[in-house]
């Protein structure tokens, strides 16, 4: 099909679950020739699984929950849970550099993907599954993160876990962000095995304790007076309700290793300010984690224009990002002349740094377009200004692609420029993806 494409003058985008918000499916509106959509829902199923090596062969258009029954059926897991994880594909994953919510334990998608079959309209490119291997520069690493400019991903081989005999996910209360941020950096340098830890700021804290729904059994209200009863008890310390931060932390592994690790996040919270919640609302984030994505089509039928950004840092710069982030919004939202709202979590914990996620919203005008070009380019702005990346697992796509030169340098950037021309001299699959992009969200700034 690719090679038939090529011959015939054709542009083909691979299509997984079609959940990327960077705009990696998009065209160039002024594009005339034909374009194929090519859905890879057919290329799915697990197909091999190697128990002795801890390896799994995937369909790269097999999506998560899928795979993830498939693997749980035979007591395995791949553990890469991204936000989009019910509707997005292995392949699709691949492709964007995609990050899940557990990559404290599991590792990102770079780190999950030991090898694959890649179909390009010359040919087939298949890398072999291997521990590790000094070939040169890394096919599977230009491959991962291509958004669709050198091949489709048909298959791969991942790297998936047993199934942990327990799992916990406990809730932390901390009096304000720097404290919360400062426990998990100690976390990272002692070492201390987590699946995810996150900090929500004062912000996204208020606002998940505000859509909390109302209390209507018995022991709702039972619990509605002992949260209200601790709020007492902090204020009665001197914090600020306001600024308080709610943290998540999940431990997986033997009872006994789950609760070693426990005690030693209990003791690293402690010295930080923490007060320890418990498991109930650990075990309610872990139901309800997949659902905050889909706010945005409620926001959207209220004429409120919602999305989010997110980046990733040095520990040393990272409450600097923060603050430039918030700084920058809020200007964006005075050019728009109304109110708008900001909240961030941290997650995604590495020794040298984490991930930072901002959500904002504000309140459509005449222009939305152009409202919403000139609040999400100041906040990629920050980013970069701050010393942040432009992001840390949305992929570029179109979005992201004018940021491009200010963190891979301009040399960077033409080295990915030969590296598409010299693989798809005729811009066939998937054009004007990470660089280069033909509409950007400058072209809607007035």
């Amino acid at each position: 099909m690719l090679a038939a494409a090529v011959e015939h003058g054709a542009v083909v985008v691979p299509y997984g679950g079609g959940t990327n918000i960077a705009r990696s499916l998009q065209l160039d509106p002024a594009e005339k020739r034909p374009i194929i959509s090519l859905d890879t829902g057919l290329l799915s199923g697990l197909r091999e699984l190697d128990e002795d090596s801890g390896l799994a062969r995937v369909g790269g258009g097999m999506q998560g929950p899928a795979l993830e029954e498939a693997l749980n059926d035979r007591g395995w897991t791949l553990g890469h849970m991204p936000d989009s994880f019910t509707h997005s594909t292995v392949g699709g994953w691949a492709a964007t550099r995609s990050s899940g919510m557990q990559s404290d334990k599991y590792g990102d998608i770079a780190g999950i993907v030991r090898g694959m079959t890649v179909v390009r309209p010359a040919g087939t490119v298949t890398l072999r599954p291997v521990p590790s291997e000094s070939t040169g520069p890394s096919l599977r690493e230009m491959f991962i993160g291509s958004e669709g400019r050198l091949g489709v991903i048909t298959e791969l081989w991942v790297q998936v876990h047993r199934l942990p005999a327990e799992r916990v996910v406990v809730a932390y209360m901390y009096p304000e962000w720097k404290s919360a941020v400062a426990a998990i950096r100690q976390i990272a340098a002692d070492e201390v095995p987590t699946t995810f830890v996150r900090i929500s700021d004062g912000n996204e804290t208020g606002f998940s304790l505000a859509t909390q729904k109302a209390a209507t059994t018995l022991k709702k209200k039972l619990e509605g007076k002992a949260q209200a009863g601790l709020w007492a008890v902090m204020r009665r310390r001197g914090w600020n309700t306001d600024q308080m931060c709610i943290s998540y932390v999940c431990f997986e592994g033997l009872a006994a290793d789950v609760a070693a690790r426990r005690k030693a996040v209990d003791a690293i919270a402690r010295r930080h300010g923490a007060l320890s919640l418990g498991t109930g609302p650990g075990a309610l984030y872990d139901q309800k984690k997949f659902d905050t994505p889909y706010l945005r089509d409620f926001l959207l039928e209220q004429d409120v224009m919602g999305d989010v950004s997110e980046t990733a840092a040095p520990w040393s710069k990272l409450n600097g990002v923060h603050r430039a982030v918030y700084a920058a919004a809020e200007k964006a939202f005075a050019q728009l002349g109304r109110k708008g709202w900001i909240m961030s979590h941290l997650s995604h914990s590495y020794h040298a740094g984490a991930c930072l996620y901002f959500t904002f919203a504000f309140k459509a005008g005449e222009k939305p377009d152009a409202e919403y070009a000139l609040v999400k380019t100041a906040i990629q702005q920050a980013f970069v200004d701050a010393g942040g990346t432009l992001s840390h697992h949305h992929g570029v796509g179109m979005e992201h692609a004018p940021w491009m030169e200010q963190v891979v340098s301009t040399e960077g950037v033409a080295l990915m420029r030969s590296l598409f021309d010299a693989a798809d001299p005729g811009a066939h699959l998937n054009p004007g993806k990470v660089i280069d992009a033909p509409l950007t969200l400058f072209d809607s700034l007035e």
